[in-house]
């Protein structure tokens, strides 16, 4: 029996601790990419530090963007929970994925957002459509 009961392995445990945490560093790693500059300083003169508002504001957003990361690499663990073959090799593989999603978490979120609104959306035109055809004319014979 696993933790308290639940059935869970220890490796469905280390999926739940360890993607997150890669899914953090892939988010970090992402934070890392946008904010160097390309070409390293070359002089002193090269070197700028941003002002207290602008470091407040990249420190939020380093912030938001880690816990983003965070909770999709634990939807990720939680997915494959008592799904995958019980090897060092599976794990790893997966939370290196959970590294990769959390480099493009914010995209894989607006993806799924704009997945679900247009399903949504789908969905509620065929509603409409049907609910028309029992209305307006036919209503009116009907009665």
């Amino acid at each position: 029996m696993g933790l308290f009961g639940l059935g869970l392995s220890n490796y469905d445990i280390a999926l739940l601790i360890f993607c997150p945490i890669g899914a953090v560093i892939g988010s970090f790693a992402f934070a890392i990419v946008e904010t160097i500059a390309h070409k390293p300083p070359t002089k002193e003169d090269d070197f700028t530090v941003a002002n207290e508002h602008v470091r407040n504001a990249r420190g939020i957003w380093l912030g938001l963007r880690m816990i983003l990361g965070g909770i999709l690499g634990l939807v990720l663990g939680l997915y494959f929970v008592g799904a995958i073959q019980e090897t060092v090799a599976t794990l790893t593989k997966i939370v290196a994925l959970s590294i990769f999603a959390g480099y493009s978490a914010p995209n894989i979120w607006l993806a799924q957002e704009e997945a679900i609104a247009n399903k949504v959306a789908e969905l509620l035109k065929k509603e409409t459509v049907g609910s028309s055809d029992i209305t307006g004319d036919q209503a009116v014979k009907n009665s």
